[in-house]
């Protein structure tokens, strides 16, 4: 499988994951949205596969791990009732802000294993910036929100003189360490390109 049939089965995929998203918004939608979802789902994980085969032959680990993560899905989808749905949904989605994480550590860690050069062009090290900011966020709102939704979490929001000032500033801290990261000199010739 070429770079390009990947790249075009990824945006299948990616745009199979948005017409979920907005058939998920209203009730009569909604199992349109799921069947697009579940579709999106199925042709990332083959492509995926496919991908890992051509290059390794070897995927037994990945579907050890589909095949534990299907079987606690499917026991915690079991056990909890409907009304806890929201909360749920929320920390499963922390998980996925979770893995975003690590994956990034690890391709800085390891580019060979992820198929990136060494050192890692300066293209790559913004998405892996951007997908560990990113993932942060998620999983760190994620936990807060199961945390509220379930009732774990009983405050009311934390408000104080200067926080909307304070928020601009680490969203600038953050947007300079990103380019900092991105840029920073890999070589005498400064900013590696990609």
């Amino acid at each position: 499988m070429t770079a390009n049939q990947v790249a075009l089965w990824y945006l299948v995929a990616s745009i199979c994951f948005i017409l979920a998203l907005k058939g998920l918004s209203h009730p009569s939608t909604a199992r349109r949205g799921n069947i697009l979802g579940i579709a999106g789902m199925a042709i990332a994980v083959v492509v995926t596969l496919a991908l890992v085969y051509s290059h390794t032959r070897n995927v037994g680990m990945i579907l050890a791990g589909i095949a534990v993560g299907g079987i606690v899905g499917a026991i915690i989808a079991r056990r909890v009732k409907m009304t806890q749905m929201p909360e749920l949904v929320a920390a499963f989605h922390s998980l996925v802000g979770l893995a975003a994480v690590l994956i990034a550590i690890s391709a800085i860690h390891d580019p060979a294993a992820f198929g990136l050069h060494v050192p890692i062009p300066s293209g790559n090290r913004l998405e892996l910036f951007i997908g560990t900011f990113i993932g942060a966020i998620t999983f760190s709102g994620s936990v807060i929100a199961f945390g509220k939704l379930s009732g774990k979490i009983r405050s009311a929001p934390v408000v104080f003189a200067g926080q909307h000032m304070l928020n601009l500033a680490l969203a600038v801290a953050m947007i300079g360490f990103g380019i900092w990261f991105s840029c920073r000199p890999t070589s005498r010739s400064g900013c590696r390109t990609s």
